[in-house]
């Protein structure tokens, strides 16, 4: 299934996404994106998953702007879920390797280019940060797992 972001939630992203960028950048946080494309595009395209992602499951996103939140939304239970983004098809589920010091509960792989997503496979901290998956995908070391389509 599709999730298109109407017009209100598509200029949320766009103010999360710059909003986000340049906090980071006056922070001084290293860029950790593990491909080719620009940073702030990589950022609309993940903060558009976070909001489709809250949207199909009726949760709230973290909407912050001055950090790096653990977790991108908190689902009915009180678990931490992370969603990662990818345009590829033939995507995979990644986590840098420090995120398994303190992992959330839930991640979540939705392809697309904003503002149209679809949810393709989650997965466990266990699954995701299983020794087996560790890789390099050309940007150093990175858990890459293979979910859903």
């Amino acid at each position: 299934m599709i999730i298109r972001l109407e017009l209100a939630e598509r200029k949320l992203a766009q103010f999360l996404a710059t909003g986000r960028a340049n906090a980071n950048r006056k922070r001084g946080s290293e860029d950790r994106k593990q491909g080719p494309q620009n940073g702030l595009i990589a950022d609309l395209d993940g903060v558009g998953a976070e909001l489709a992602f809250a949207k199909a499951h009726n949760l709230y996103p973290d909407l912050s702007l001055d950090g790096a939140p653990k977790a991108d939304c908190t689902g009915r239970w009180g678990e931490t879920i992370d969603v990662k983004t990818t345009r590829y098809a033939s995507g995979r589920l990644l986590a840098v390797p420090w995120k398994r010091a303190d992992p959330c509960d839930i991640y979540c792989l939705v392809k697309g280019v904003f503002p149209d997503y679809e949810i393709t496979g989650i997965a466990t901290r266990a699954e995701l940060f299983a020794d087996e998956n560790l890789t390099d995908l050309g940007h150093g070391p990175t858990y890459a797992l293979r979910v859903g389509r």
